[in-house]
């Protein structure tokens, strides 16, 4: 099995969650105490014969959600009749006014302490022709105990914590795949594309011999079949030859004793003495 994908694609994974789990969701999905404070602004209405203040949202409007990752600079219990809990936040700082802190419907020191990195999360809702968190439209006047979560436990945060460890299983099983691999060599079946950057096709394999099995007889292949070979044609098909000389020759009847002079190249002869009229053979 290729590891190559898996180790790419868990750290695409890795890369993406660790991105948006410290740049993403702190600075595009949230702001700090800071930012949310510096775009409040009041206005003064005319409510019958007397004037009444509001609060504007310049970057939120009704039924949008808020989230403010901060600190907590203090924290203390603020209503003990109502067992209320203030929080103020770092990039806000230690105020006086309402307005610098967070007030929460429920008693949060033993869950909450200074130094603490939290996620406050609240919707815009309309209060007299004005805007405010829901809680404080309510005679709690305070945000609900859920609204305030420790640092990475929302489900933005949750989502991107995800990836990163899916990112991390990826490149731990493609690491493992390659160095427990290292050393085979990988087969391709005929006809596949290679995993290269050519695009090469993997050549036909070659038949694979048959294994052999014990205590069997071995397979006698039949013999390889020779083209017929020019044979010479039987001797008694060809004429018979005799050395010829064209040299007068001497030869003695045995009869008579006569020489005999002969050229004729012919062999064997049969010739009739003169003399004697004896026959005779001369090879």
């Amino acid at each position: 099995m290729p590891a190559r994908p898996f180790v790419i694609g868990g750290l695409l994974l890795l890369v993406l969650g660790l991105v948006g789990e410290f740049l993403v969701f702190p600075t595009m999905l949230a702001s700090d105490g800071g930012e949310f404070v510096n775009q409040i602004r009041k206005e003064d209405i005319e409510s019958g014969n007397s004037t009444v203040e509001i609060v504007k949202y310049d970057d939120y409007d009704v039924g949008d959600t808020v989230r403010i990752v901060d600190t907590i600079a203090r924290i203390q219990i603020c209503d003990y009749n109502a067992g209320q809990t203030c929080v103020w936040l770092d990039s806000i700082g230690i105020g006086v006014n309402d307005i610098l802190w967070f007030t929460f419907n429920g008693d949060l020191l033993s869950e909450y302490d200074r130094g603490h990195k939290v996620v406050i999360t609240f919707e815009i809702v309309a209060l007299n022709s004005g805007e405010t968190a829901a809680g404080y439209d309510t005679d709690a006047g305070a945000l609900a105990t859920d609204a305030i979560a420790p640092r990475y436990s929302t489900q933005p945060e949750l989502a991107f914590g995800g990836l990163v460890v899916l990112g991390l299983l990826l490149l731990v099983f493609g690491g493992y795949s390659a160095w427990k691999g290292g050393g085979k060599e990988e087969v391709v079946s005929p006809g596949a594309r290679l995993d290269d950057d050519w695009g090469m096709i993997a050549p036909p394999a070659a038949p694979a011999a048959a294994p052999a099995i014990a205590g069997a007889a071995p397979v006698a292949f039949p013999p390889a079949v020779a083209p017929p070979a020019t044979q010479p044609a039987p001797l008694a098909t060809q004429p018979t030859v005799y050395p010829t000389s064209t040299e007068t020759q001497l030869i003695q009847c045995p009869a008579c004793q006569s020489q005999l002079k002969i050229n004729d190249p012919t062999r064997p002869l049969n010739i009739t003495c003169p003399g004697c009229q004896a026959g005779m053979v001369v090879r």
